[in-house]
């Protein structure tokens, strides 16, 4: 007499998300294929949502429709809305930075320095990256995760441009009495400021860089005849101290 084969176990089927149902949390055995793709598009869905609809209107579940995945997947890859959506700012500045870096490399003098901020400043108004930062920036209060990701953001920023900075005024006499660290972060907060009018004053006009291309010529027209004199500026220093 033959004897019956055991049957095989066979994995439950996966539930969806269907006729309102909540989907149970996505175990080890069913992470799906490409887990690094999908958790990259979870992050560009986030950041086209947080453009689109507020940092009011973001939610686990429209981040998911905006990826066309399961809305466990927001947990499964992030832990939490705000997790992902401070990573969403992190690779926004990281992408912010490089350009940064990249363009600031070949500047020689304060203005060429002031074109380049200038022109960086026209790219992003028409890029979707400073309507996610202006949401971003609005919601933080409330979201220690991202407040903690913008403050380091921050600093991605003012690297570029302290590098810069150190490169032009080496050997002149401003090495010794600028502080140019502190100077550094005081030209990214600026910018960033300048950003985020642009971003809710419609009527701001280009006055804030004219100014900054005059000041930025006079002093590449003072370093170039040798009128900034490292005695002179400390002395000017201590009395203004004083």
């Amino acid at each position: 007499m033959r004897s019956r084969a055991r049957p095989r176990n066979r994995a439950p089927p996966h539930r969806c998300l269907a006729h309102g149902r909540r989907t149970p949390p996505l175990t080890r055995q069913e992470q799906p294929m490409g887990t690094s793709s999908t958790k990259d598009r979870l992050v560009e869905a986030a950041l086209r949502v947080v453009a689109r609809e507020g940092i009011s209107g973001t939610s686990a579940r429209v981040i998911a429709a905006e990826a066309g995945v399961n809305q466990a997947l927001v947990f499964y890859h992030h832990s939490s809305v705000e997790a992902l959506l401070a990573e969403a700012s992190r690779q926004v500045s990281a992408r912010r930075a490089a350009r940064y870096a990249q363009r600031l490399a070949t500047v020689t003098s304060f203005t060429e320095l002031s074109t380049i901020a200038r022109q960086l400043h026209d790219e992003e108004h028409h890029s979707g990256d400073l309507a996610v930062l202006t949401q971003l920036l609005a919601g933080a209060r409330t979201r220690p995760a991202i407040t903690a990701a913008l403050r380091d953001n921050f600093e991605l920023l003012v690297e570029p441009v302290e590098q810069t900075l150190a490169r032009l005024v080496m050997g002149t006499a401003l090495e010794e009495v600028l502080a140019v660290p502190e100077l550094a972060r005081s030209i990214a907060g600026g910018f960033l400021g300048l950003e985020l009018l642009d971003g809710v004053v419609t009527d701001i006009d280009a006055g804030p860089f004219d100014a900054i291309d005059a000041i930025a010529g006079v002093v590449d027209l003072a370093l170039q005849a040798g009128v900034i004199e490292t005695a002179v500026l400390r002395r000017r220093l201590r009395s203004a101290r004083s």
